[in-house]
């Protein structure tokens, strides 16, 4: 083989990996939803984090990709404190004021169909 196909040859080969890492690797399929906690307790150090996590093909979190994500809280806005809405990493941080009762949140990501709904449990502390 000459110079010119070895050449040829490797920047094929090169761009073909180029391409399905791409498609395979760094493209987000589908966005996973990480909870801490579906009960949130009334103490100064009961937090739950809500995470968008965005997937690839192989089902591993996408190198390099943030998961655009919206925050909205339905019903219970006056029993939590937002401590962190991160649009851009799709990561929400709350903690309950000083009242028991339920909180309702819908995620929507830039890269899901549906929103999905989260219900939050907060209960008084009784230890």
């Amino acid at each position: 083989m000459s110079k010119v196909e070895i050449y040829f040859t490797v920047i094929v080969l090169m761009s073909l990996f180029a391409l399905l890492a791409h498609q395979y690797i760094f493209s987000i399929y589908e966005v996973e939803y990480k909870i801490s906690s579906r009960v949130l307790y009334l103490n100064s150090d009961s937090k739950i984090v809500l995470e968008a996590i965005p997937v690839n093909s192989f089902g591993f979190r996408a190198p390099f990709r943030n998961s655009y994500t919206k925050f909205s809280i339905i019903q219970g806005k006056d029993l939590i404190e937002v401590e962190e809405n991160n649009y851009e990493k799709g990561i929400l941080i709350i903690k309950a004021k000083a009242e028991p009762g339920t909180v309702v949140i819908r995620v929507k990501s830039k890269f899901s169909l549906l929103p999905t709904e989260f219900e939050i449990k907060i209960v008084p502390n009784l230890a």
